[in-house]
């Protein structure tokens, strides 16, 4: 086993004197290289850990190799003679169990065999516990009742064996439905499509991988141009019943299925993967009109290009977090056609049976429970389609209700808080700068979950975009067939106003944490967010940890910089991937490390009418750059991962950033620093709008303003040791738009200069404390009255908060932050506060308490360090 499975979770106080007990219960360290690995790892469940429900799935690590099997045994008992269940052999490294498990104490083991004939090797023997039975969520059924399911006569897809009537009727009256008749009749008698790009680009003066980039981007679509007019013929049949549509899309579906699996239009994935899903539309919808020649023409061809996907997937796509392309699109294409042809073609009973497991024992892929999603809202957007269609997909073959798994129902709140209606998003992960304002797919995908949550608010969610952006919900686009399979205009949509919702609200499992001041009226509030993240810098996510976004009247004010020009070429892995493009701290000025290995979390949050609050832990983000994915990459443009890049060891241990909004109007920022030698340390504000640095008659502070243009804007950042600001315009990298990528509106979108704050610690120390106070104002900011300062502890008051500081490195940490007029405070560490004639003192030092009264009622909170789930159950790890 990897090194992972030694993981050992510290605790640690950074004060002292407190007994063992308290360090245990309050501040918690992580000492693991990762906790979300690239590929799997280690087994699960293990350690007695209590699973979740009681129809848990079993996982371990893999064993390469392209003939290795696997089998499972488990038992009430280690020596496996009591309630036994044994699982045949099988080519891949999941096994859900299907079946309810009683309660107690269960054993299990898995045995892995390298070639036919060879000898079994039994691993070590694990256990969990089973307490909890599944809620709202019926077991799924084993493979064999989905097969026999999957098996319907002809058309199946959907449920269509059963339901077909029902679909034709239910859309008699549905004005979408007329309208997507009428737009399919224009494709009737219209020329075959040819092979040639999508996106014809000159590919002048490029390297030879630009070059072999480029081209991969010009086809990019092709499959779904192809293959998306036969589906909608296919949809457009079953709603009108009209023969003229059916034998237009077996026209189209026979020609495309002649095109050559390995020509530059088709080979792709992604394209490969679309033409599959629209011949086996065709296949299933108009299989009654087919001539058996056309059968057999479209089955050889799905079985090549459905083959082709399989062979690549067992014992490997379930042992990665995260295979993107697959997840993505790949997986939905695959498994509609694995559901058309099953029984039909032998090799799709197996395709069937590999996508159901999998599906069951890993979605949802990049979250666990707390319905966010590790990459950013930029790609999450990506995912939707697969997000909407296979739980509807498996739950036709399987009877579950997967828009009932915990992930599902916390996901309208994800929406809301980190994307509100009329504003931006968190600025962080791939194509985060396109969401500048609310768009299409971010729209249509919360009206189509809407259809299956009936969430209150998510229907005003829905609603209020509708009202703004009413053109989002006209014409063509990807959720119209689930719209059609869902259409039901006697259901009442109940909206109710977020302000019943608490003002902030936390997503661990995801390292999110989002505060605002008004979710009701998102593009006139103060909404702030940080980011810590479990997965780390991952796939198309960013080494971002303890990052934050700031948005203020629905616009981005700080937040990621740069362009996603492509995966990783030389502006994105320098710059826009980089801990250099985000706020959050560098030492020595090199960031965090990309990869599973440079994550973060959230170990605290708390939420108040006038104080938010959130608890970042980043120590474990820096070092090399270790993974051989992202040194594959650098090798590949001809950058190195080292301190010239940004990248590198810094010493970097401990890194926690406390951050609080206070009210509609500002925002504060506690860092405690602290590597194993001294470093110079540097804190970075990333705007779109100019900033202008202010001087100073004090050298341990720095000031700057931004000019937004629909308001005012300063940061004032303190230190315990002198400090410099530097302020530019430049990219480390220039940002170029080699591809010529566009928006969600198809515009070639202009790569320009953003702004740069980083202020530093002028001499480099070991430990360090950074507080950053930024205002937000209608009018004119606040001058910040510094009450007085004693070797590092600050006492300051702005507005009406006072705040008290501690910055030494070498005394407790300490901070305070109190409103009179608003009967509000809170206190990290050991400091008691007095609000409305009364001392309240930490009932646990080290804790974070606030503190408020509305309506003469106390509203008291204290929170210590809590683990995100994947350190409670996913791995199982050993506490102390």
């Amino acid at each position: 086993m990897a090194t992972s499975l030694a993981l050992i979770l510290q605790s640690a106080l950074l004060f002292s004197p407190v007994n063992q007990t308290n360090q245990q219960q309050v501040i918690k360290q992580l000492d693991t290289g990762m906790l979300h690995p690239r590929t799997r790892e280690w087994a699960y469940p293990v350690n007695r850990v209590e699973v979740p429900n009681d129809s848990p799935y079993l996982l371990w690590p893999g064993i390469k190799g392209k003939t290795v099997k696997y089998k499972v045994l488990l038992a009430t008992d280690s020596l496996f003679k009591k309630d036994v269940i044994a699982g045949a052999e099988q080519r891949w490294a999941v096994y859900p169990l299907h079946r309810s498990l009683k309660p107690g104490r269960w054993y299990w083991k898995y045995a892995a065999v390298e070639q036919a004939g060879g000898k079994w090797n039994w691993s070590p023997v694990y256990d969990f516990v089973v307490k909890k039975k599944a809620k709202n969520l019926a077991v799924s059924p084993a493979v064999s009742t989905v097969l026999e399911k999957s098996k319907a006569a002809h058309p199946r897809l959907w449920g269509m064996n059963k339901d077909a009537d029902a679909f034709y009727t239910n859309n008699q009256q549905n004005p979408e439905a007329k309208l997507f008749i009428a737009a399919s009749t224009k494709l009737l008698g219209q020329p075959l499509p040819e092979e040639k790009p999508t996106r014809p680009r000159d590919t002048t003066g490029m390297t030879a991988l630009q070059r072999k980039q480029m081209v991969e981007f010009m086809y990019h679509g092709f499959g779904e141009k192809v293959a998306t007019p036969i589906r909608n013929l296919c949809i457009a049949y079953q709603l009108s019943k009209d023969e003229r549509f059916i034998k237009e899309a077996i026209k189209r579906a026979v020609h495309v299925a002649k095109m050559n699996p390995e020509s530059l239009a088709t080979r792709d994935d992604f394209n490969n993967g679309n033409i599959l899903e629209g011949l086996a539309w065709l296949y299933d919808a108009g299989y009654k009109l087919l001539t058996a020649e056309e059968k057999a023409v479209l089955k050889k061809t799905i079985g090549i290009r459905g083959q082709r996907i399989y062979e690549g997937l067992p014992n490997r796509f379930e042992l990665q977090m995260c295979d993107n392309h697959v997840w993505q699109h790949i997986l939905r294409n695959f498994s509609i056609a694995a559901v058309a042809v099953a029984g039909d073609l032998p090799e799709a009973n197996e395709w069937l049976t590999y996508v159901y497991e999998v599906w069951t024992a890993r979605f949802p892929v990049l979250g666990t429970n707390d319905g966010g999603w590790h990459e950013g809202n930029g790609y999450f957007r990506v995912h939707y389609e697969t997000l909407i269609y296979l739980p509807e997909l498996f739950g036709n073959i399987s009877g579950v209700d997967y828009f009932k798994q915990p992930w599902m129902q916390n996901l309208p709140y994800y929406l809301l808080y980190s994307y509100p209606p009329n504003s931006t998003s968190t600025a962080v992960g791939d194509m985060h700068e396109n969401l500048k304002g609310m768009v299409k797919m971010q729209a249509i995908f919360a009206d189509a979950l809407s259809m299956k949550m009936n969430n209150p608010y998510l229907n005003w969610y829905v609603s209020e975009i509708k009202k703004s952006k009413p053109e989002y919900f006209k014409g063509n686009d990807d959720f119209q067939l689930f719209r059609l399979l869902n259409f039901n205009p006697k259901v009442l949509r109940k909206t109710a106003l977020p302000s019943a919702l608490p003002k902030g609200r936390e997503f661990r499992d995801i390292g999110l944490a989002a505060m605002h001041s008004d979710l009701t009226h998102a593009d006139n509030e103060l909404a702030s967010y940080l980011m810590a993240n479990p997965f780390g810098a991952a796939g198309h996510g960013h080494a971002a940890q303890n990052a934050f976004t700031i948005n203020y009247k629905g616009k981005k004010v700080f937040g990621g910089t740069g362009f996603y020009s492509n995966f990783s070429d030389a502006h994105n892995l320098l710059d826009y991937r980089s801990s250099r493009g985000y706020n959050t701290i560098l030492a020595d000025s090199l960031g965090q490390r990309i990869g599973e290995d440079g994550y973060g979390w959230m170990p605290r949050f708390m939420t108040g009418e006038h104080i938010q609050y959130a608890l970042g832990d980043a120590s474990n983000a820096y070092g090399e750059v270790n993974t051989d994915f992202w040194l594959g990459r650098f090798k590949e443009i001809g950058i190195k991962a080292d301190q010239s890049s940004g990248y590198g060891n810094s010493g970097v241990k401990l890194y926690r950033r406390h951050m609080l909004q206070l009210d509609s109007n500002y925002v504060v920022l506690y860092d405690e620093l602290e590597a194993d030698k001294p470093v110079k340390w540097t804190t970075q504000l990333h705007s779109p709008f100019v900033m202008n640095g202010k001087s100073t008659a004090n050298a341990l502070q720095q000031q700057f303003d931004v000019k937004i243009g629909f308001g005012s804007v300063s940061a004032a950042i303190y230190g315990h040791t002198p400090l410099q600001m530097v302020i530019h315009d430049k990219y480390n990298y220039p940002a170029k738009n080699w591809k010529g990528k566009t928006d969600d509106e198809g515009n070639i979108i202009e790569f320009k200069n953003q702004w740069h704050a980083g202020i530093s610690t002028v001499n480099p120390v070991q430990a360090n404390r950074f507080l950053t106070i930024i205002q937000l104002k209608n009018k004119t900011v606040e001058v910040i009255k510094v009450v007085n300062e004693v070797n590092g502890l600050y006492n300051l008051k702005v507005g009406g908060w006072d705040i008290m500081a501690e910055l030494n490195a070498a005394n407790s940490a300490s901070l305070v932050v109190k409103s009179a007029a608003e009967n509000a405070a809170f206190s990290y560490g050991v400091m008691p506060v007095k609000i409305n004639g009364k001392v309240y003192e930490h009932s646990l030092k080290g804790s974070s308490m606030l503190i408020e009264f509305k309506n003469n009622t106390l509203n008291r909170q204290e929170v210590v360090d809590s683990w995100p789930d994947v350190v409670n159950f996913d791995a199982g790890f050993k506490r102390k």
